[in-house]
């Protein structure tokens, strides 16, 4: 008996503010990412790594419009003011 199966990878559920948003595609740029979230794209992409911190913004990453990010579930982004950082 011959089955076939479809490849259908899993979707890949990304975070940005508090939304859940499935990527269309594995790999973004941060305008990417940014007008999937909806935010305006001139304020700053912010890749949220481990804890945040309000104040300080622990580890967290600034990703550039134009920096590929390769996606994976459960990453969580914010979309800031760019005045929030000077």
């Amino acid at each position: 008996m011959h089955t076939e199966e479809k490849c259908n990878p899993r979707p890949i559920i990304i975070k940005i503010g508090r939304t859940p948003h499935k990527a269309p595609q594995p790999v973004m740029t941060g305008r990417e990412i940014k007008e999937l979230g909806g935010g305006p794209l001139d304020y700053l992409l912010v890749l949220v790594v481990g804890r945040p911190d309000e104040v300080a913004g622990g580890d967290d990453k600034i990703i550039a419009d134009d920096e590929s990010v390769e996606l994976k579930t459960g990453m969580r982004f914010r979309i800031v003011n760019p005045a929030t950082f000077g």
